[in-house]
């Protein structure tokens, strides 16, 4: 079996018949679908305009007002909601496992409404984004506690973004909300909550595996992490990132993600051919990333 960790079911980009198309192709048996909870007007708040604009400078980003731009056009478009996924599960139990996605930039009253409405929705976990949902899990403990204790009460499981994003967010300065070592309170005090860290930390145009080594060291500490490969299939395929991996912390809580359709140059049948391609895993491994690994984290079989 191979599953797809990580589908993003962008309303503008594709739809449930568009991504079935594609897992046919790749011969990928399910997929989980990510919700994203984004706040579309949180650039249009004088404030955060105004910090995002500074940032801007300091980078010496001189189309700062166009980065805004691009920034607020993504915070619109990317937008999932999380009725939109369940549906989709619903009309194809057998293909997609839907996440839910709360945002803990809200406020408390907000993030216990979504919290409801995951568990209403029956939704598997829980997808959150720092990046794109402008939260410092430093400074936002209240809330991501309560979410933790709500995955812990009911078993779902947590996708975390970790390394940067496209756009703006390939700056680190505008993605260190991101680095997987600011999580490491949760993890070690919600030990029965699973915890995806979603791009193995990896994730940058800029300078690839960014934050890999502080996502190894929590899977090192803590048997409750689990790793997404998600735009990050190069990590499997390039010698120096392949034998830190498989040395320090094995392969047995990696899993597959296509991201798609984020990553415009990759498909997910050809990031399943860059994970069967590697040199550095073995017959027994690669299966294990493509799917034994999810089942197990999954429940499933």
């Amino acid at each position: 079996m191979i599953i797809d960790f990580h589908v993003h079911p962008i309303p503008s980009e594709t739809d449930e018949n568009l991504i079935l198309k594609e897992m046919e192709k790749a011969q990928v048996d399910m997929a989980v679908l990510l919700a994203l909870d984004l706040n579309s007007e949180h650039l249009k708040n004088e404030k955060e305009k105004r910090s995002f604009l500074e940032k801007c400078l300091n980078l010496y980003i001189w189309n700062g007002l166009q980065a805004l731009r691009n920034a607020e056009k993504i915070l619109e478009t990317a937008n999932i909601n999380n009725k939109v996924v369940a549906a989709m599960a619903r009309k194809h139990p057998k293909r997609f496992i839907a996440f839910g996605s709360v945002n803990p930039s809200q406020d408390t009253k907000y993030v216990e409404e979504k919290l409801k409405e995951i568990e209403k929705l029956e939704l598997k976990g829980i997808k959150l984004i720092p990046t794109l949902q402008f939260f410092n899990p430093k400074k936002e403990t209240k809330k991501l506690n309560r979410i933790f204790e709500f995955c812990e009460k009911t078993g779902r499981i947590i996708v975390f973004h970790t390394g940067c994003d496209p756009a703006v967010w390939e700056y680190p300065e505008f993605s260190e909300n991101a680095n997987p070592r600011l999580l490491e309170g949760y993890i070690r005090n919600f030990r029965d909550v699973q915890v995806v860290l979603a791009h193995m930390g990896a994730y940058s145009m800029r300078n690839p595996g960014i934050w890999l080594r502080e996502a190894i060291e929590l899977g090192k500490r803590y048997r409750n992490v689990w790793f997404d490969v998600a735009a990050v299939t190069y990590l499997l395929t390039e010698r120096r990132f392949a034998e830190i991996i498989s040395g320090e912390i094995g392969w047995k809580h990696v899993l597959f993600g296509s991201d798609f359709p984020v990553v415009k140059s990759h498909s997910m049948a050809s990031a399943i051919n860059e994970v069967k391609a590697s040199p550095y895993l073995s017959a027994k491994e690669k299966e294990m990333i493509l799917g034994l690994n999810a089942m197990k984290l999954l429940g499933l079989g």
